[in-house]
């Protein structure tokens, strides 16, 4: 990009800022207020002394405003997040916003009353509810270490809204954990919560409250129902519209009307907000209209008048419409607004149109631009890696043809003629912003900017307010009105509906091109957009099967069916909810897409065996024998059709690898895990980041397998590895790094320690719990596993204070948030067993492990968890001198290991007889009796750290 082009962008993209309302107090200015805290707070603090000092009567109210006065500088704002900018011409609503002030503000001390302060604003749409609120935020923002808000409009954005809180507070990305965050917020940290647009009947407005008297609510919504939540002074507010004198200066100053104001415009004006009620919202825009040459104060009336009896003419062929009288005035004024772009006839303003409708199917909160430029950037990316892979293809059916029966070569040329029509002619619906792009042409970002530039002015859509974040929103009834205008047939909505969906889809980039952690970050932020098209698709289908239904036609009508482009985009967008954690809508559309890639494109496919591995990556979510299942399948047609050493064959054998392994198949797992990474290393070089992941896995595998000190080998040559081609704090790199850990951890615990191990154990587990809480929050799943093997090491150490100051926290959260049966809480508990059977609390060690053993049942009876939780079971028992107990259960132990590992494998040696295990199956073995006496003494006392088995077997072992 040229240098002139970019200062073009920037300059553009302030002016459209700016032309906004700016924040009261801004940002430049931030940094000298912050650095002028410190004079103000002592100043204030002596003041408040002298106060203190003086104890007449009259000076008391005095005292204590001195102290709330300090509060704030104490604990300035850190968070600000708001659903609206505030607009510089807010005007009126003052007596409001001072006493609202003083009933949350300078009310009692939350300590004396111990009741959450609320407050509800309710009234018609447009009447200026939620932009009240944010001004309110704004104007004490001081007051508030966070200030959030809740879309609660449903309870689908309501949980996004919470996501995002969620990531803020870096807790597990759900409802549940963000409002635990906030309400274990002390009072030294308070926030204000806006709840708005808690319109639904069938939603309680108080599930969204978290429990916590140290923050303030504001609820913003039409039903007057919800008033009864208020708790705060007089509880609530009834907006409807603005007195006469406020409505004539907020359209005047929409207008932009040079003041002093003549008589005649303030008559004009006068007329104008008798006809819109009153209105905020109505006003703005129609004085955004004025203010466009679109017509004048004088005869806007007419224009207005033209536009309601179109809209009344109109309104027989609304009548499922969500418009309705009470808003006429509103969108008679979007009306004039939208004839007006038309009548432009500017590029901008055809545009600016376009991107106004793909806008209104989008969630209406946090549009991002890098939408738009990633939808117009990535097909050019996607092309390249589609002629790669259609060049590979070719590579393997000539491969593959000479095994082709003449059924299986009909078979494939009727596919090709098929996929040849499906595509014969396709070209995606885009809005023309995009669709006017050439290959040879960059992305014209003035373009898009002077489109987003027109939609400012007139109010259309309004900036983020942090200005960092460079995304659009659209208030309520605007977004409704574009969707659902007369203008707006069923099938206009069609067609924008699916515009919108292939922008999204065009904006999504697939592994392995979009494989970065920003990518994974873009993909999450786009879930609210996502599920708004998806919704709003299904809603106009049955709306034209209804339609169709009522013509009662003869024919069948056809249902909607995929094509290869409309598969690829629900690959996609199943992506997004999996990284979001819905794995059960991300399943159903994944199997749709299965389904049909089987019967067009048939199993041997790419396209069918990318499908089937990406479902197996959601099974394994939830269901690893399933996920293994799916996999072997993969791998069985990938052998057949590519080869044992193509690389897409190679890949499925490491993952089938590391199912296997997770299911306790150890040795299955190696050998797969041995023969993927031999032919990764040959196809893709010892450094390249997938044959290092590979080696990994195979690492750990290994290290099951009593190969300790082979496994830190691997570990340790895949750690540097993978920092030096990703980074320090990569997520792999930091699984790498609890994977040296483990090993590590695993020799000592198993009695072949060598010195030090216990010590670099600790040191790197514990960089990865603090990496992974500051990275992902400490309520994330992989945060919780590095506690929970932190707190096994450091118990192993016979720290077992700190080890339950780790593992309870984390253990309550797995259960808040997962539930009791989930394979991680299940993999917590039995931890958690071993830990207090350290700390000789036997009792409760031993019901928590039984629950364990238990929860498996009968098909998972063999199973490497459940058979674990029965080795630290015996061990449990035979510490409390009930050896006779265990007889049973050491049989079924050492039978499931038998069938597992076979007759003559070191943990059959390992189980049945300890004086067996003085000579290690690595090369460089230590006796476990000498590895735990080279143990330092602070590590704990020899009865903590002997080795399990021997534990196991024989019960106490004294020093």
């Amino acid at each position: 990009m040229r240098r002139s082009d970019f200062a073009s962008i920037t300059l553009t993209r302030t002016y459209t800022r700016e032309s906004q309302a700016t924040l009261s107090g801004s940002f430049p200015n931030l940094s000298k207020e912050i650095k002028s805290q410190g004079s103000d707070l002592q100043s204030k603090i002596v003041a408040f002394q002298a106060n203190v000092d003086s104890s007449t009567e009259h000076i008391l109210d005095t005292v204590v405003r001195s102290a709330r006065s300090v509060v704030p500088l104490a604990s300035p704002n850190k968070h600000f997040s708001t659903p609206q900018t505030v607009s510089s011409i807010f005007t009126g609503r003052q007596s409001e916003l001072d006493t609202l002030r003083n009933c949350i503000l300078e009310s009692k001390p939350v300590q004396e009353g111990g009741i959450q302060r609320r407050f509800v604003i309710y009234g018609l749409p447009g009447s200026g509810k939620t932009q009240f609120c944010c001004k309110f935020a704004l104007d004490n923002r001081q007051s508030f270490w966070g200030v959030f808000w809740i879309d609660a409009s449903s309870k689908k954005h309501a949980k996004q809204s919470f996501s995002t809180i969620a990531r803020i507070g870096k807790v597990d990305s759900n409802e549940r954990a963000a409002k635990n965050w906030l309400s274990t917020l002390g009072k030294e940290r308070p926030w204000l919560l806006i709840v708005d647009n808690a319109d639904e009947l069938d939603f309680p407005a108080e599930e969204l409250f978290p429990d916590s008297v140290n923050g303030v609510i504001l609820i913003t919504t039409r039903n007057p129902v919800v008033k009864m939540h208020g708790t705060a002074g007089p509880r609530c507010f009834h907006f409807v519209e603005l007195g006469e004198k406020e409505s004539i200066e907020l359209l005047l100053r929409a207008a932009d009307e040079p003041s002093p104001w003549c008589k005649s415009s303030l008559e004009s004006a006068k007329q104008i907000c008798q006809t819109l009620g009153y209105l905020p919202l109505a006003l703005i825009h129609a004085g955004k209209t004025i203010l466009a040459r679109l017509c004048t104060l004088a005869n806007y009336l007419d224009f207005f008048s033209k536009n309601w009896n179109r809209i009344r003419e109109a309104r027989s062929s609304l009548e499922a419409s969500s418009l309705f009288d009470a808003n006429a005035a509103i969108y008679s004024s979007y009306e004039l607004i939208h004839d007006g772009l038309v009548a432009k006839g500017t590029r901008a303003s055809e545009d600016a149109l376009d991107l106004l409708k793909i806008f209104s199917f989008f969630h209406r909160q946090r549009i991002r631009v890098d939408i738009i430029l990633q939808a117009a950037g990535n097909p050019k990316l996607e092309k390249l890696e589609r002629e790669r892979q259609a060049q590979d293809e070719r590579l393997i059916n000539n491969r593959s043809r000479q095994r082709l029966t003449l059924a299986k070569t009909l078979q494939k040329y009727c596919f090709d003629i098929l996929a040849f029509l499906v595509e014969l002619g396709y070209r995606p619906v885009l809005p023309r912003i995009l669709m006017d792009m050439d290959d040879s042409i960059a992305f014209d970002e003035l373009r898009l900017r002077a489109a987003l530039k027109e939609l400012l002015q007139f109010s259309l859509i309004f900036a983020n307010p942090d200005p960092r974040d460079d995304s659009y929103s659209m208030h309520p009834a605007v977004h409704l009105w574009v969707r659902e205008r007369p203008g707006m047939t069923i099938g206009d909505q069609a067609v924008w509906c699916q515009a919108s969906a292939t922008v999204l889809s065009h904006a999504i980039l697939l592994p392995p091109l979009g494989d970065k952690e920003h990518d994974e970050d873009f993909r999450r932020d786009l879930l609210p957009h996502v599920s708004h098209v998806q919704s709003n698709e299904a809603l106009i289908r049955a709306t034209i099967l209804k339609h169709q239904a009522l013509k009662r036609r003869a024919w069948p009508v056809l249902q909607p069916r995929l094509n290869r482009a409309q598969a690829l985009q629900l690959v996609k967008f199943s992506l997004v909810y999996t990284q979001c954690g819905l794995l059960a809508e991300a399943e159903k559309m994944q199997l749709q897409i299965l389904d049909f890639s089987m019967k067009t494109l048939g199993i041997e496919h790419t396209f069918t065996i990318d499908v089937m591995l990406l479902l197996s990556r959601t099974y394994r979510c939830t269901n690893n024998d399933e996920a293994a299942d799916l996999q072997q399948r993969v791998f069985d047609v990938c052998l057949k059709v590519r080869g044992k050493n193509d690389l897409k064959t190679l890949k499925v054998m490491d993952m089938l690898g590391s199912s296997r392994w997770q299911q306790g198949r150890v040795l299955e797992a190696r050998n797969l895990q041995e023969a993927a990474v031999d032919g990764l290393k040959k196809v893709l070089g010892s450094a390249h980041p997938d044959m290092l992941r590979a080696m990994g896995n195979l690492g750990r595998s290994i290290g099951k397998d009593f190969g300790f000190t082979k496994a830190i080998k691997i570990h340790s040559e895949v750690l540097p590895g993978l920092r030096t081609q990703l980074g320090q704090s990569h997520l792999d790199t930091l699984t790498a790094r609890e994977n040296l850990a483990m090993a590590y951890y695993d020799r000592a615990a198993h009695g072949y320690g060598h010195p030090g191990d216990l010590d670099t154990a600790v040191t790197l587990q514990q960089e990865v719990w603090e990496e992974r809480r500051e990275l992902l929050g400490k309520e994330n799943l992989f945060t919780l596993f590095a506690g929970v093997n932190l707190a096994r090491i450091k118990a192993f150490r016979g720290e077992l204070d700190e080890a339950l100051a780790i593992f309870l926290p984390g253990y309550e959260i797995a259960i808040r948030n997962l539930g009791e049966t989930h394979f991680g809480v299940l993999y917590g508990k039995m931890h958690f067993g071993r830990i207090l059977t350290y700390a000789k609390r036997y009792n409760e060690a031993e019901t928590l492990l039984m629950e364990v053993v238990d929860s498996h049942g009968r098909p998972r009876q063999g199973h490497s968890q459940r058979l674990l939780a029965i080795m630290f079971l015996i061990q449990c028992r035979n510490l409390q001198g009930r050896q006779a107990e265990t007889a049973d259960l050491l049989e079924e132990l050492m039978e499931s290991t038998k069938a597992h590992f076979g007759e003559s494998h070191p943990w059959v040696t390992y189980l049945s007889d300890p004086a067996k295990m003085s000579i290690e199956p690595d090369e460089e073995a230590t006796t476990p009796i000498a590895a735990v006496t080279r143990i330092d003494s602070g590590t704990g006392s020899l009865e903590t750290i002997t080795p399990l088995a021997v534990i196991a077997k024989y019960g106490h072992i004294k020093a």
